[in-house]
């Protein structure tokens, strides 16, 4: 459905961490570790589901499920924000 990467400059302990803390944050699910995992967030508007994997300073996103009138490019902007303050 949606793909895409985010480069990131911290440590992948720090960046997996902080994404595991949103998630979950937020009521979501979140498994994996610094090479790869799965979440599932439901919001009020549907749910989004995914998976990804570290390779180097480099975080691969693979979008399963997602409502239909929320964007990749929505999606990917706010897990930017969420991991990378950016």
């Amino acid at each position: 459905m949606c793909d895409f990467s985010i480069p990131f400059q911290t440590n992948p302990e720090a960046l997996v961490e902080r994404a595991n803390k949103a998630i979950t944050g937020m009521g979501g699910t979140f498994t994996g570790d610094t090479t790869a995992g799965t979440f599932h967030l439901s919001t009020p508007v549907g749910s989004i589901s995914g998976s990804y994997t570290v390779t180097g300073q480099n975080l691969g996103m693979h979008i399963d499920e997602k409502p239909f009138f929320i964007t990749c490019s929505q999606i990917e902007a706010q897990l930017k924000k969420a991991l990378l303050g950016n």
